[in-house]
């Protein structure tokens, strides 16, 4: 694909869907919602944010049809409730789990185990291809451009956030908040997406997402110092470096696609969806579907739980 050297940007699914989740507060309230959490009150308890950013981000899940609200019982107050967009989210928070698991374990103060009702397993969540059901390796696929594929000018909405990740529940942290600091920040995660599709070089990522210069710098400064990306020189000028994903980084791409397979089912206009991957190990389009790592069945929403642990070997607490 061409770069554009207009105001313009590529309008793929995954752009789409971080308008909607790439942000911080949200994704911390999507983690309590697939967990079960419904009340005001508990969203405030269980996130730590300020019940002014509780109420504002519920109030935009809601009008993006993310989150219904519906009166309690009695006529006193309300629920939220995940609609099936909302829950079409659980993909996406299996797939950043997994990844915290791998490169992050022995880092956290608490434990997350996923168990599989339907074998009756503990489990770890594994990406599989729909037709071949191999585990998807991103050096396996290939991409090009698809029928809904345009080039749109960017609005950026200014989101603030002021406040520490690590300093929130269990044990003053979130499930994944690694995953969360990281693709709640659209302008990161934009810059993991140009690497994806071999954009690798500072301009020609500037050029990609109309990153204005020192966030660019400072994004791909982070991602380097996190062991996402690594500098790789292309000329005899030490000082000229192209990125490279790491392998931690190249683990990334499950959580890509969850948002991109997002994206496409419930952002896709009629002419389809912007980009069209390939498994070449099969041969055919590819469609992700997270399977049981015990009986290879498809983990799903309601057939999955969470029991959580201080690694003081606390007793267990089911979400």
């Amino acid at each position: 694909m061409s770069l554009k050297h207009d105001r313009t940007i590529r309008a793929c699914s995954i752009w789409r869907a971080l308008d909607v989740v790439g942000d911080v507060p949200v994704l911390l309230l999507m983690e309590q919602a697939l967990l079960g959490i419904h009340s005001f009150d508990e969203f405030v308890a269980r996130t730590g944010l300020a019940r002014s950013v509780v109420n504002g981000r519920l109030k935009k899940l809601v009008e993006e049809d993310c989150l219904a609200k519906v009166p309690r019982k009695g006529g006193r107050g309300f629920h939220y409730m995940l609609t099936p967009k909302g829950r079409d989210q659980f993909p996406n928070g299996l797939m950043m789990l997994r990844w915290q698991h791998k490169w992050e374990a022995e880092s956290r103060d608490f434990q997350v185990r996923l168990h599989h009702a339907s074998c009756g397993h503990a489990t770890e969540p594994v990406p599989t291809c729909a037709h071949c059901c191999g585990e998807i390796d991103p050096r396996d696929v290939d991409w090009r451009e698809g029928p809904g594929l345009a080039q749109v000018v960017p609005h950026y909405e200014r989101r603030r956030f002021s406040g520490d990740v690590g300093s929130r529940r269990p044990g003053g942290r979130p499930l994944v908040d690694t995953m969360i600091e990281l693709f709640g920040d659209r302008w990161a995660t934009l810059v993991v997406r140009a690497m994806f599709t071999h954009i690798n070089r500072f301009d020609e990522i500037q050029r990609d997402t109309l990153m204005a210069t020192n966030i660019l710098t400072g994004r791909l400064e982070r991602l380097v110092r996190q062991g996402i990306l690594k500098t790789v020189p292309y000329s005899a000028h030490a000082d000229r470096v192209e990125y490279r994903l790491t392998e931690k980084g190249r683990d990334l791409y499950p959580v890509l696609l969850a948002l991109l397979q997002w994206g496409d089912k419930w952002f896709s206009d009629e002419r389809g969806p912007p980009v069209l991957l390939t498994h070449r190990s099969c041969g055919h389009d590819l469609h992700m579907v997270i399977a049981c790592s015990h009986c290879g069945d498809e983990l799903q929403i309601e057939n999955s739980r969470f029991t959580i642990a201080t690694t003081t070997a606390a007793s267990p607490e089911t979400a």
